[in-house]
């Protein structure tokens, strides 16, 4: 009978299988390295009181964090400060070590409080590493002719140093003379629309294809959404308002100002984000940012953010929806502001 294999090869081959058992039971004696939680107990810092917006986000980011984080780590809640953040993004950037055991989810407002140079403003937006970021779409809506009218634009707006700052600042940039009116309520725009008391309003925030088509029914046209951007910076169209152009699609200017409608822009579509203080160990960001991205596909976080016309990110989505800026930009914004508007902060 002829062997299969050459004696040579099948010595070969035989030598080989005897190993294996030797190789299996050293594989067996070798210990699995477990994950070491890194971070014995930690806190959200919301940048609210009990009851508001970012309360409510909380109440379903915290569980899904705490669920995504090793076992090992006690995650409690606490809520400090008014609704605009600017109260709970000050105690944070005072509370001490960047340790990596207190994150904060503040709102959009406390990014422009920064923007714009707010007083009250004692942290650094520059200073924060986002890991998670819950986004609201931005649209512009104006009356069918008003931007070739030869007289203001009137947009409403809560007030200046809001996120409907990044409307104002557009129309600015499309060479387009515009009059804040500070007097309309929120649940009244649609209705000072209809009656001709304004010409222009900033949708963003919940259910903003609702509101964009309750203006659409006033008479108004969506001119531009705010839009995101890439990993690399770029400015890319809002995927929930995908026919709608984003500023740099309709003018060439370039310059600090732009920038700073950039920056606006970028924290008008933040419902809130979850960031980290800079000089955090990289080993506790990586820690973070790993859970923030398995705590966006919780149920209860994707359903809220359903629920709010909202979408949830992390890693380097939340990385690229973190406001940024250079000092020109921001110098360009406050002096625009001041000069433009008569601006002074409160």
């Amino acid at each position: 009978m002829t062997d299969a294999l050459p004696f040579p090869r099948r010595r070969a081959v035989l030598t080989l299988l005897a190993g294996l058992p030797l190789i299996g039971r050293a594989a067996m004696a070798t210990p699995v390295p477990r994950p070491v939680s890194t971070i014995p107990e930690a806190v959200v810092l919301i940048a609210g009181p009990d009851g508001g917006l970012l309360d409510r986000w909380s109440r379903v980011v915290q569980p899904a964090l705490a669920q995504a984080l090793p076992p090992e780590t006690m995650l409690t809640r606490n809520a400090v400060g008014g609704p605009d953040g600017v109260t709970g993004a000050n105690q944070f950037a005072t509370r001490g070590d960047p340790d990596g055991r207190t994150v904060l989810l503040a709102p959009g407002d406390a990014a422009i409080a920064w923007l714009v140079g707010d007083p009250r403003a004692k942290y650094d937006l520059s200073r924060w590493t986002s890991v998670m970021a819950c986004l609201t779409p931005g649209v512009l809506v104006v009356r069918p002719g008003a931007l070739r009218a030869r007289k203001a634009v009137r947009i409403a707006l809560p007030n200046l140093a809001s996120t409907g700052l990044a409307g104002l600042l557009a129309l600015e940039i499309l060479g387009v003379t515009a009059e804040p009116v500070l007097t309309v309520p929120a649940d009244g725009v649609a209705a000072a629309f209809g009656r001709g008391a304004i010409d222009a309003a900033f949708a963003r925030g919940h259910k903003v294809d609702r509101q964009v088509a309750e203006l659409v029914a006033a008479g108004g046209h969506p001119l531009l959404a705010l839009g995101g951007r890439d990993e690399t910076g770029r400015p890319v169209r809002d995927e929930a308002f995908p026919t709608l152009p984003v500023l740099t699609e309709l003018t060439q200017a370039n310059g600090p100002l732009l920038d700073s409608f950039l920056a606006a822009a970028t924290a008008a579509r933040l419902e809130c984000t979850l960031v980290l203080p800079q000089l955090t160990p990289a080993a506790r960001v990586a820690l973070w940012r790993q859970a923030a991205i398995e705590a966006t596909a919780a149920l209860d976080v994707q359903a809220l953010a359903l629920a709010v016309g909202a979408r949830v990110v992390g890693g380097a989505e939340a990385s690229a929806a973190a406001p940024a800026t250079s000092p020109p930009a921001l110098l360009a914004l406050r002096q625009w502001l001041v000069a433009r508007h008569k601006w002074r902060p409160a």
